[in-house]
């Protein structure tokens, strides 16, 4: 006999299947006194770098057990994720939530727009990417970056 896997338990059977291939990060993550909290920003463009972000919170990836959490407020954040290229009406935003970071903060680049422009550059409506606005700790590249390229940059930015 085998197991029908669709219906109401369908969405269960999804959630074991994923857990089931999710890569263990007990080996390769050090430990942290307190995971490493991470505000995302999406300032314009097509939000795919935004989603693949998002996806690592979902139960395919081990986000929180590699030492991060998504924060809901910049004041418990300590890395700024911004994807998107920079526009006009977004750039003071950008600086709101910067200056409401606590120190020791970190600003990173997500994404093609958000590195150089992308697809957008410099314009009436975009300032392009931050490489020309501002110092980045740290540039994810790709159109959009996977969710295992995004994981992979954060970790090797957290041990070094």
């Amino acid at each position: 006999m085998s197991v029908r896997r669709t219906g109401p338990l369908s969405l269960l059977y999804a959630f074991m299947d994923a857990t089931r291939w999710r890569p263990s990060m007990q080996e390769t993550a050090p430990r942290r006194e307190r995971p490493i909290g991470l505000y995302v920003l999406e300032t314009g463009g097509c939000e795919g770098c935004f989603m693949e972000i998002e996806s690592l919170n979902g139960s395919a990836f081990a986000l929180e057990q590699a030492g991060f959490v998504c924060v809901n407020d910049p004041a418990d954040a300590d890395w700024l994720l911004l994807t998107g290229a920079v526009t006009r009406v977004c750039a003071e935003m950008v600086d709101r939530v910067w200056r409401a970071m606590p120190p020791g903060r970190c600003l990173i680049a997500v994404g093609a727009c958000a590195v150089d422009g992308g697809p957008f550059p410099a314009g009436y409506a975009t300032l392009g990417g931050l490489q020309a606005l501002t110092p980045v700790r740290r540039s994810i590249a790709g159109c959009p970056p996977s969710p295992e390229d995004l994981l992979r940059a954060l970790q090797e930015l957290a041990q070094g």
